[in-house]
């Protein structure tokens, strides 16, 4: 099990207060926001920005990341892919092999005419073929991005399209492209109507992990981001999801992602700390 610090988990923390706790408190290795990282780059130039990443003993191993659009108006496309190539350049300049993504949604899907099956058949088709202009989109920078050497993960609930495993397993069919996958985040995956035997459908296709544990709360009004709390201190069957990624062939990196008001009162190092204990309650002899 290899457990690396999502940015967001220190929200109100800079890039550089981020990376110097982190190594401080015994992590290796971050999932980077790219807004942090930018800040530091207006400030200080993109070779200080590598400088920096480089001496800090720190490794990005993903990126948050972009949101595809795929139903805006040509030009709005187009400044969305410009602003994906310069993601790609900065995560470049420091190896950083994964961009995590999320998408938009069409304005409106025709839904079924009539409750027949042919109704109801109509309905699923014509959500099929929205969903294949969006993946045909992402199919266009997956290309951008393969000469880069970077992979795209597909955030599912953070994209209007696709809000199970098994759609996203339907998008990846359509999309067919080697360097797209699918990033396994256990708040949403607990948040979408989603089943474990679901994770078969995407064996070997798993590219990145989002690592979370929910308060103990009713379903009906978990909120899947703000009811995130530290691997162990919730109730979310962590080990035996985890396994069962881990028997579809995923091996990389979980970075723990929080999204907690009262835990970003805290400081960077507090922080890390925190969380670097609460995954230790669940995997003793994890990778950090």
């Amino acid at each position: 099990m290899k457990i690396a610090m999502h940015e967001i988990t220190s929200n109100n923390a800079s890039f550089e207060e981020d990376l110097k706790a982190y190594r401080k408190v015994g992590w290796t290795a971050f999932e980077m926001s790219l807004g942090k990282a930018q800040q530091y780059i207006d400030q200080h130039g993109m070779d200080g920005f590598v400088k920096f990443v480089k001496e800090s003993g720190m490794k990005p191993v993903a990126c948050t990341g972009h949101v595809v659009v795929a139903f805006g108006t040509p030009e709005n496309i187009t400044a969305n892919e410009t602003q994906f190539k310069q993601t790609l350049d900065v995560m470049e300049a420091v190896e950083c092999p994964i961009v995590v993504f999320g998408g938009d949604s069409p304005a409106s899907i025709p839904g079924a005419p009539n409750m027949s099956e042919a109704g109801l058949a109509e309905r699923d088709n014509n959500y099929r073929k929205e969903l294949k202009r969006f993946a045909d989109q992402v199919g266009r920078l997956a290309d951008i991005a393969k000469p880069k050497g970077i992979t795209m993960a597909l955030e599912m609930n953070w994209c209007g399209m696709i809000r199970s495993v098994s759609t996203a397993a339907e998008a990846l069919n359509m999309l067919n492209c080697d360097n797209v996958g699918l990033i396994f985040d256990t708040a949403h995956f607990a948040c979408t109507p989603s089943r474990l035997s679901d994770l078969d459908l995407v064996k070997g296709r798993i590219a990145a992990g989002h690592l979370n544990d929910m308060r103990d709360c009713p379903s009906e009004i978990r909120n899947v981001n703000n009811d995130r709390v530290i691997p162990g201190d919730g109730v979310l069957p962590l080990v035996e999801w985890l396994d069962k990624v881990e028997q579809c062939g995923f091996t990389g990196w979980h970075c723990v992602e929080l999204f907690c008001d009262d835990l970003w009162k805290e400081d960077a190092e507090t922080i890390a700390k925190k969380v670097m204990d609460g995954c230790k309650k669940l995997w003793k002899d994890a990778e950090f």
